[in-house]
């Protein structure tokens, strides 16, 4: 199940990337003080109604309409709510674009987090250094054992052939 959610998110986020434009709607988000917001806490909005994640320790709120306007539709989404969506969010490379839009929705940070989590935003795409929030994927790094393999077997295959 997580391998077909994988593969909706990243067809979602190449479509995303080629049509998404945010919308005045983000812009009509309040700036609200930020709290200390625990798991279990987080863990109660679930729900397409009510639907909270966290982000690299940030915790949005994010409403009906946001979920509607979403590129990839509202369940890539809900069926993360209440829950860390790191690994998620950053394995389908959101542009810095969509990560600014998602910064109007931060209620908060998540209970034990850095200092830095009370005032930080979701990082851009260069301040995360080629590495993900979650240990998520991506990149060349499953490719080179692969790469390695294949040269062998090609080694392998004339050595023996000579013989």
């Amino acid at each position: 199940q997580v391998s077909a959610q994988f593969a909706f998110l990243s067809a979602c986020a190449k479509r995303a990337s080629q049509s998404f434009a945010p919308s005045e709607m983000a812009e009509k988000t309040e700036t609200k003080e930020r709290r200390e917001i625990s798991e279990a806490e987080l863990a109660k909005h679930n729900t397409e109604e009510d639907c909270w994640i966290c982000i690299h320790d940030l915790i949005l709120a994010l409403p009906k309409d946001f979920l509607d306007e979403h590129p990839g539709g509202p369940d890539v989404i809900t069926c993360l709510a209440g829950k860390d969506a790191t690994t998620d969010y950053e394995d389908i490379s959101h542009s810095d674009s969509a990560r600014d839009w998602s910064n109007k929705y931060i209620i908060g940070y998540k209970e034990g987090a850095d200092e830095a989590a009370k005032t930080k935003l979701i990082p851009k795409n260069s301040e995360l250094g080629g590495r993900t929030g979650g240990g998520g994927g991506g990149g060349a790094g499953p490719l080179v054992p692969a790469a390695f393999v294949a040269i062998l077997a090609i080694i392998a295959f004339f050595l023996f052939k000579a013989k």
